[in-house]
Formats: structure tokens, C-alpha cells, sequence
């Protein structure tokens, strides 16, 4: 047989089947569903013990104070070049960085990930001004809980995690860690927050995120129950 009869008489399809990107996990929306509980529940608690124990609490408001002025004076060295910084963050920088995260998204193929990041980014500070606006303070001093800054950098980066390739998470991770730690210090050695302002902002972010992954479990149990069967 000639070689060219070899090669007519082969099949004109893939030795492998093509891969068409992972296959779908039948229990993966039960985890996202508990986890999402699980976490926004915490973020409600980390949220609402900030507020009672070192708002609401006349000593808890004296020592979450006192932290806030050890760390200004710390920190007085630089406090000019530390508002420098934290006034790089402002609706021009934080849409910035979200037409990044879009960007990266969409040259990766994940739409559902830019939505997630944006949506976090978005409600967590609806979430945040709601609660300056209804929660109490002593006095006639305006409220500061939740940090609005830390809030938002705080979701910026998770937003950016998701988005980005697995092998890359980590390094990413740590570098955004020591973002959301050196933002949380400035804001404080600005004064213009307390601890427990920082703590409820993470609070936020972690109810928000919660409740974005629990929408998403119940999404992909509805779908896997009541869609067409894969052909």
C-alpha cells in the first residue's frame, strides 16, 4: 500500500478528544454554598464585634482610640508622604485598576470572574457608606466604621486574585497582603482611622465576598439540575 493510500484511508478525526475546558464538578456548588456562608456570617460577626466592643463600648472606644494616636505619633515622620499615598486612591485610580481587572479577565476568558471582582469591588463599598451613614457614634464625632480606603483596597486586590492565573495567586497573594497591611497602618497614621474602623472594613469585604459565593453555589446547583444534559 502506498503511502499516500496509508494516509487517505486514515480517520479525519483526533486520536484525543479536544479538550473543551474543565468539566463540570456536580458537588463544587455545594462547597461554594457553605463557604459563602460560612464566610459572610463571619464578616457579619468580625463586623458587628468592631462596632459593640470598641464603638459602642466606652472603654473599647477609649483603647481603639489611644492605638490610633500611639500609631500618628509613630508615625509622625512621614505623615505628609503617608497621605501622599493614601491620596492615590480615588475614583480614577480604583476604576483604573478595574478595567485592569476586566482586561485580564477577558484576555483569560473569564467574564464570570470580572463580574465577581467588580461586583465585590462595587457592594462592599455601597455596604461601606450604608454603615457610616446608620451606624451611631458617641458624640457629635462624625463615624468612621468601616474604613472606606482599606475597604476598597482590600477588594481590589481579591478582585485581582481572581482573575489571574493559579500559578501566579500566590506571589500575587503576598504582594497584596503587604498592600491591604501597609494601607491599613496609613490609615491609622493618618488618623483617620481606628483600628476597629480597619477591622470592620475586612468585615465587609469578607460578608460581601460570602454572599457573592453563596449566589454563585446556588446559581450552579440550579443550573446543574434543571439544564440540558451535556452532549
Amino acid at each position: 500500500m502506498t503511502s499516500a493510500g496509508t494516509i487517505a484511508s486514515r480517520p479525519t478525526v483526533p486520536l484525543r478528544p479536544l479538550s473543551t475546558g474543565r468539566a463540570p464538578q456536580p458537588g463544587g456548588w455545594a462547597a461554594r454554598v457553605v463557604v459563602g456562608v460560612l464566610l459572610a456570617a463571619a464578616g457579619v460577626a468580625v463586623t458587628a464585634a468592631s462596632w459593640a466592643l470598641l464603638v459602642a463600648d466606652d472603654h473599647g472606644r477609649r483603647v481603639d482610640h489611644a492605638v490610633m494616636v500611639a500609631m500618628e505619633q509613630r508615625f509622625a515622620s512621614v505623615h505628609s508622604e503617608i497621605l501622599d499615598l493614601l491620596h492615590l486612591v480615588s475614583v480614577v485610580s480604583v476604576g483604573l485598576a478595574l478595567v485592569v481587572v476586566a482586561g485580564i479577565a477577558v484576555v483569560r476568558r473569564r467574564p464570570g470572574a470580572a463580574v465577581a471582582g467588580i461586583a465585590l469591588v462595587l457592594l462592599t463599598q455601597v455596604m461601606t457608606q450604608g454603615l457610616k451613614d446608620v451606624l451611631p457614634r458617641e458624640g457629635t464625632a462624625e463615624n468612621s466604621l468601616p474604613s472606606g480606603h482599606v475597604t476598597v483596597i482590600t477588594a481590589v486586590v481579591v478582585a485581582t486574585l481572581l482573575v489571574l492565573p493559579a500559578a501566579l495567586r500566590l506571589l500575587a497573594g503576598a504582594a497584596g497582603l503587604v498592600v491591604v497591611a501597609g494601607a491599613s497602618v496609613a490609615v491609622m497614621a493618618a488618623g483617620w482611622h481606628r483600628p476597629g474602623d480597619v477591622l470592620a472594613a475586612f468585615g465587609v469585604v469578607a460578608t460581601v465576598g460570602g454572599a457573592l459565593l453563596l449566589v454563585d453555589g446556588v446559581r450552579r446547583a440550579v443550573v446543574g439540575s434543571g439544564g440540558p444534559a451535556p452532549r
